[in-house]
Protein backbone atom coordinates (compact mmCIF):
# COMPACT_ATOMS: atom_id res chain seq x y z
CA UNK A 1 0.00 0.00 0.00
CA UNK A 2 1.46 3.32 -0.56
CA UNK A 3 2.17 6.43 1.53
CA UNK A 4 -0.73 8.43 -0.09
CA UNK A 5 -3.03 5.36 0.03
CA UNK A 6 -2.58 4.51 3.60
CA UNK A 7 -2.98 8.01 4.42
CA UNK A 8 -6.10 8.34 2.81
CA UNK A 9 -7.65 5.37 4.80
CA UNK A 10 -6.21 7.24 8.03
CA UNK A 11 -8.12 10.28 8.24
CA UNK A 12 -9.35 11.55 11.36
CA UNK A 13 -12.83 11.33 9.63
CA UNK A 14 -12.85 7.44 9.42
CA UNK A 15 -11.01 6.91 12.95
CA UNK A 16 -13.02 5.56 15.90
CA UNK A 17 -11.90 8.00 18.59
CA UNK A 18 -13.85 11.09 16.32
CA UNK A 19 -17.04 12.43 16.80
CA UNK A 20 -18.89 15.18 15.19
CA UNK A 21 -18.02 18.52 15.97
CA UNK A 22 -18.59 20.70 12.96
CA UNK A 23 -20.51 18.64 10.48
CA UNK A 24 -18.88 17.73 8.05
CA UNK A 25 -15.62 19.60 8.40
CA UNK A 26 -14.62 19.30 12.29
CA UNK A 27 -14.22 16.30 14.29
CA UNK A 28 -13.71 16.42 18.22
CA UNK A 29 -10.89 13.68 18.36
CA UNK A 30 -10.82 12.04 21.96
CA UNK A 31 -7.13 10.39 21.51
CA UNK A 32 -6.42 14.26 21.60
CA UNK A 33 -8.73 14.88 24.07
CA UNK A 34 -7.05 12.24 26.49
CA UNK A 35 -3.85 13.95 25.40
CA UNK A 36 -4.50 17.38 26.42
CA UNK A 37 -3.90 18.40 23.36
CA UNK A 38 -6.56 20.71 21.08
CA UNK A 39 -9.58 18.05 20.14
CA UNK A 40 -10.96 19.75 17.34
CA UNK A 41 -9.78 19.38 14.70
CA UNK A 42 -10.12 19.13 10.49
CA UNK A 43 -11.63 15.91 9.44
CA UNK A 44 -8.84 15.68 6.70
CA UNK A 45 -6.35 15.93 9.48
CA UNK A 46 -4.06 12.22 10.37
CA UNK A 47 -2.43 11.64 13.50
CA UNK A 48 -0.73 7.95 14.43
CA UNK A 49 -3.15 7.30 17.16
CA UNK A 50 -5.50 6.47 14.14
CA UNK A 51 -7.81 2.91 14.98
CA UNK A 52 -10.41 1.52 12.49
CA UNK A 53 -13.79 2.71 12.71
CA UNK A 54 -16.17 -0.20 12.82
CA UNK A 55 -19.59 1.24 12.16
CA UNK A 56 -20.18 3.61 9.60
CA UNK A 57 -19.72 6.87 9.15
CA UNK A 58 -20.31 9.62 5.98
CA UNK A 59 -18.43 12.34 7.46
CA UNK A 60 -15.68 12.11 5.09
CA UNK A 61 -18.04 11.32 1.85
CA UNK A 62 -19.89 14.60 3.17
CA UNK A 63 -16.77 16.77 3.51
CA UNK A 64 -15.86 16.00 -0.25
CA UNK A 65 -19.24 16.17 -1.29
CA UNK A 66 -19.28 19.77 0.53
CA UNK A 67 -16.03 20.61 -1.40
CA UNK A 68 -17.20 19.34 -4.85
CA UNK A 69 -14.80 16.57 -4.72
CA UNK A 70 -15.97 12.74 -5.27
CA UNK A 71 -15.48 10.36 -2.26
CA UNK A 72 -13.55 7.33 -3.75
Amino acid sequence: MSEKTRRTRTLCGNCRYHNTYRYPDQVFCFARFSKRENPVVSIFYHCDEWENKLQDCFCLEDSLRKRGEKAK
